[in-house]
């Protein structure tokens, strides 16, 4: 039977991008003359370029049609993502093998389902 990972109770309720957002406006507030470049979360003031907003709608046309759907990806991510995302690579004289590339929903998720295995009663 499972356990729970114990360490999970020392972590401090706290969430990384509201605690950036705290301390930015505290800044700016005390130096309201200073100009502040924000590197940090990123920039969602100008809309999606037009060519990523076609491939979404090209995108979901294909979700919407039974002869390309396409369904749950496999565990790694779509193979033609992949091997794009290797020929991307080459272009720089990078070579990275498609087999080593994996597409998921992002690192949040991924580090947050790896902190589970690491109770010492469980075995995975």
């Amino acid at each position: 039977m499972a356990k729970v990972n114990q360490n999970f109770d020392n972590l401090v309720p706290n969430y990384l991008f509201a605690e950036i957002a705290k301390r930015v406006n505290r800044y700016v507030a005390e130096h309201p003359d200073n100009h502040l470049i924000r590197l940090g979360i990123g920039d969602v003031t100008l809309p999606l370029a037009p060519v990523v907003v076609e491939a979404m709608k090209k995108g979901c046309d294909e979700l919407g049609c039974k002869e390309t759907f396409k369904g749950y990806p496999d565990y790694e991510g779509y193979e033609f993502l992949r091997e794009a995302i290797s020929g991307y690579y080459k272009r720089f004289g990078v070579t990275v093998d498609p087999d080593e590339i994996m597409v998921n929903d992002g690192a949040k998720s991924d580090a947050g389902n790896m902190g589970d295995i690491f109770s010492k009663d469980n075995i995975v």
